[in-house]
This record gives C-alpha cells, sequence and structure tokens, in this order.
C-alpha cells in the first residue's frame, strides 16, 4: 500500500483527500483543470469557455480608437463655436453672397440678353447667347435660393460653376483687382457659394426646415 501511495499522481492523491472531506470515494461531478498555475478542482460546466469571456485586451485596444475618432472631429474647430452664433454667420453669408448674384443678374437682364451676349463674347466666352442666359438664371435663382436657404447644395455648385467660368473666360487675364476687371470678386463669389454647398445653410434655412418634416417629429433621447 505505501508503495501505490507513493506511485500516485498528485491530482489523485487531491481527489482522495476531496473524497475523504465529503464523504464520498471520489469526488463526483468534480473536474480538474489547469488554469495558469497548479491544478485546482472546478464544478462541471461551472467555468465558461475562453472564447466567451471578452478579453482585457480586445477592449483595451478598442478605447483608443474611439478616442481618436473624437480627436480627429474635434480638429475641424479649433475654438469651439456655439451652434447659434454659426447659424447666424451661415444665414449672413447666404444673404449676402445671394444678395450680390441677384444684383449682378437683374443687371444683365436689365441690359437684356443681346446686350449682354454681346459683352460676355467681347470678353472672350463661347457661346454668348447661351451663356448669358444661363448666367442670368444662375445669378437670379441661384441668389434667391441661397438666401432662402432653399437647395443650397444645388444652388450653390452652380453659382460656383457660373462664376468658375467667368473667373477662366473673363477675368484671369485681368489680373487680381475687380477695378481692373480681375478675377478677385468674381473667385471670392465662386468659392463662397461652393462653401455653403458643402458646409450647409444652417439652421436659419427652409431646408432646415424641409429636412425636418420629412424625418418628421424626433424620438425622445434613450436614457
Amino acid at each position: 500500500m505505501t508503495r501505490a501511495n507513493e506511485v500516485k499522481t498528485p491530482e489523485e492523491r487531491a481527489a482522495e483527500a476531496l473524497a475523504a472531506r465529503s464523504g464520498h470515494e471520489e469526488p463526483c461531478g468534480v473536474e480538474w483543470q489547469r488554469a495558469g498555475g497548479p491544478f485546482r478542482p472546478a464544478a462541471s460546466g461551472s467555468t465558461p469557455p475562453a472564447s466567451a469571456t471578452p478579453s482585457a485586451s480586445s477592449s483595451r485596444s478598442s478605447a483608443p480608437t474611439r478616442s481618436s475618432a473624437r480627436t480627429e472631429d474635434s480638429d475641424a474647430n479649433v475654438v469651439p463655436v456655439p451652434q447659434l452664433i454659426r447659424d447666424t454667420v451661415l444665414l449672413l453669408a447666404r444673404v449676402v453672397l445671394g444678395v450680390v448674384l441677384v444684383a449682378h443678374g437683374l443687371q444683365k437682364a436689365l441690359q437684356g440678353v443681346s446686350a449682354t451676349a454681346q459683352g460676355l463674347g467681347g470678353m472672350g466666352i463661347p457661346l454668348p447667347e447661351a451663356a448669358a442666359v444661363i448666367t442670368m438664371a444662375v445669378e437670379i435663382g441661384g441668389g434667391m435660393l441661397l438666401i432662402l436657404g432653399l437647395l443650397t447644395p444645388i444652388a450653390g455648385v452652380l453659382a460656383g460653376l457660373v462664376l468658375a467660368g467667368a473667373v477662366v473666360f473673363a477675368h484671369v487675364s485681368n489680373g487680381l483687382f475687380a477695378a481692373d476687371g480681375g478675377w478677385e470678386l468674381a473667385a471670392g463669389l465662386g468659392v463662397g457659394a461652393l462653401v455653403l454647398a458643402v458646409v450647409g445653410p444652417g439652421r436659419f434655412s427652409l431646408d432646415r426646415l424641409l429636412l425636418r418634416r420629412l424625418r418628421g417629429p424626433e424620438s425622445p433621447a434613450a436614457p
């Protein structure tokens, strides 16, 4: 018996000791498993598989991703701007840009298509009659849409394209300053229109009102 006890493994001796304490010959429903150290008893089915438990490393690796995304978003505005001020500035930009466009369009319309086409042709713009009609329509119609904040992306892109054509065909050869027929005014108006098309009209606009109607009543935020 002494020889038999000597050749028993540590697991067998531990099982016998556990059975002696519990009054059974063998530990009932006991499994032996190694978990980073010496063997220890564990109830059958009590230990979940390793794949079911989320590892700490995966949760730690996801945290820097979320924080870096927030950092990239916040880099766009170095100085936080309140929403009210942002919307007010967008409204002011829309109104000023739209008024200038409408004024230039009405000026051409009062001169008439023929006189406007003649002036555009003298500046080297191709198809002057068609260019005159398109320019007047975009300046008057697009300017009104920008003032109202209605279909802002479309109005901004169309105004930007028309003004880009004016810069390329009529003003770039005259230098920078508008007093000499240069490109500064047309380029500034065109870039401003494109910025509004990309950024949006803000809350004080018909676009925002239509969007809220299409979305319907907003559901209350979840706690």
